[in-house]
């Protein structure tokens, strides 16, 4: 008879062990479906940050006649108005009335008529061919 109750106690507890191991599984499953749900949302969210970074250039503007320099980050869809009045902001110089924007380089060439252009309408027009810029104030003379 102790053979029956320990045959029928041994059942009972292997019953126990495969519903554990089945409701294990069931949880693998889940975390599983879960984790392939935030992998997709990790995905999502890395997809538009490489889309927004796309859009962020660095530009570089130089005061020609203080001889500073800044350099900051901004969307293509700001204005060249914007980056113009950036620039002051990071170099802490004052705008003066007869300032130019300008291109940066050897030879640049006003902006002042395109300033309501977006950087990258101002790129596809062909206005600037990079994101490098200058101030320019009017110096005195005779």
């Amino acid at each position: 008879m102790s053979d029956a109750i320990h045959g029928e106690s041994g059942l009972n507890r292997l019953e126990l062990i495969i519903e554990k191991l089945e409701h294990a599984e069931e949880r693998l499953v889940r975390l599983r479906a879960g984790e392939a749900e935030l992998e997709g949302e990790i995905q999502e969210a890395l997809r538009e940050l490489r889309e927004f970074e796309h859009h962020v250039v660095e530009v570089h503007v130089v005061h020609v006649n203080e001889v500073e320099k800044t350099t900051f980050r901004v969307n293509v869809a700001a204005t060249l108005q914007k980056v113009w009045d950036k620039a002051y902001d990071k170099l802490e110089i004052p705008h003066e009335p007869k300032d130019v924007f300008q291109t940066g380089g050897e030879h640049p060439k006003s902006l002042m008529s395109h300033l309501s252009l977006s950087l990258a309408q101002a790129k596809d027009q062909g206005v600037i061919e990079n994101y490098h810029f200058g101030i320019a104030s009017e110096t005195g003379g005779a």
